[in-house]
């Protein structure tokens, strides 16, 4: 049996690392060790116990920690950075950092966890961007462009990079801004800004699958932004969905977003990475909350995200969940709260403002 190939996960304990994680662990191929800052926490205790997974304590924002995690020698590394701690700016510096490390510490294959470059997507209109998307996206951008252009240019067994472009979670039907309001009668509503364009929502459980194929199969994914969902779909089409699973009655009612946005927010006047809590100091760059999601939920309610190649990804990954309907089957999905979201179950919990790696909304 050949030795399994270490590979480093940044971002572990968030939504996204913990099925990257738990895949890596069933895989006979690979072996993790995940960076955390914090070692006793339930989650990173709950990888822990996982074969195969190893921790390591650090921050995703300190350049020694980086450099001592890649020291390990990684075969490969996955890396997801928490835009909602970072901030936009800070996040495109350790974001490139993290890379440039990866590379003098001589890794194999990276796998950035990238999100859709909003801005550019919709064309340079500002009205579509928004920080803890697009600032993942230019550096998904440029590691791609260095890639490419190394191929181009004759530079064979450097350092092979590629995309995981996720849109937003499925599993965020249970927590956070897709959680629908049970009514009086038993009935349930979404009522959010979102318009009727289709919207890429990706099952949780198959990210780690597709980082599996990444990593398997070098020669297709060299170079490859690959950008996954389980379904493109609208909320009125979420709301018919769990109608026809649950046999309970379910609407979509659309509202302004200066309604919406106050409703929402996690606390009053709260910037976009809001997760630092409100008495950390800022600079004037910094997106308030409601600048970031009001181009959030202008870029995937309109639909411009709806770019996924379904029959592409049927053919990477046969055995994935192939609809919000067999996703809402698979999870016994009823409408009502489960935690997902770390930031989110960090700030429930009364354990600080800071949050742990790798958690976003998309």
């Amino acid at each position: 049996m050949s030795e399994r190939k270490l590979i480093l996960v940044i971002g572990g304990t968030g939504a996204q690392g913990i099925p990257v994680v738990e895949a890596l662990s069933a895989s006979p191929n690979y072996s993790a060790i995940v960076l955390t800052r914090n070692l006793t926490s339930t989650r990173a205790q709950t990888l822990a116990s996982l074969p195969n997974v190893t921790l390591l304590q650090g921050t995703q924002d300190s350049l020694p920690s980086l450099h001592a995690a890649f020291a390990h020698k990684p075969h490969g590394a996955w890396v997801n950075l928490d835009g909602f701690t970072l901030g936009e700016k800070n996040e495109l510096f350790y974001g490139i950092r993290a890379y440039e490390i990866a590379r003098h510490h001589g890794v194999k294959h990276y796998i950035w966890a990238n999100t859709d470059y909003a801005l550019r997507i919709a064309g340079w209109d500002e009205r579509y961007h928004w920080g803890h998307n697009d600032a993942k996206g230019r550096i998904g951008d440029l590691i791609l462009a260095h890639g490419r252009g190394e191929r181009e240019g004759g530079l064979l067994g450097g350092m092979a990079v590629s995309l995981l472009t996720t849109g937003p979670y499925m599993d965020m039907l249970f927590d956070g801004m897709y959680l629908p309001q049970e009514k009086e009668d038993g009935s349930f509503v979404w009522r959010n800004p979102a318009a009727n364009g289709k919207i890429p929502l990706i099952a949780l459980a198959d990210v780690g699958k597709y980082s599996l194929w990444i990593l398997n199969n070098p020669l297709q994914s060299t170079n490859l932004n690959l950008a996954v969902a389980t379904e493109q779909v609208s909320f009125p089409d979420i709301a018919a969905t769990f109608t026809r699973v649950t046999g309970i009655p379910a609407t979509h009612e659309p509202m302004p977003l200066e309604e919406y946005l106050p409703l929402a927010e996690p606390y009053p006047h709260a910037y976009a990475n809001w997760a630092l809590g409100p008495d950390t100091p800022r600079d004037k760059s910094v997106m308030t909350w409601r600048e970031n999601f009001s181009a959030w939920w202008r870029f995937w309610g309109e639909g411009k995200g709806a770019t996924r190649d379904m029959g592409f990804l049927d053919g990477v990954l046969p055995e994935r969940v192939r609809s919000l309907e067999e996703w809402m089957r698979l999870v016994r999905y009823d409408g009502r709260p489960r935690a997902v979201l770390k930031g989110l179950e960090d700030m429930r919990g009364g354990k600080g403002t800071r949050t742990g790696e790798g958690n976003k909304v998309v």
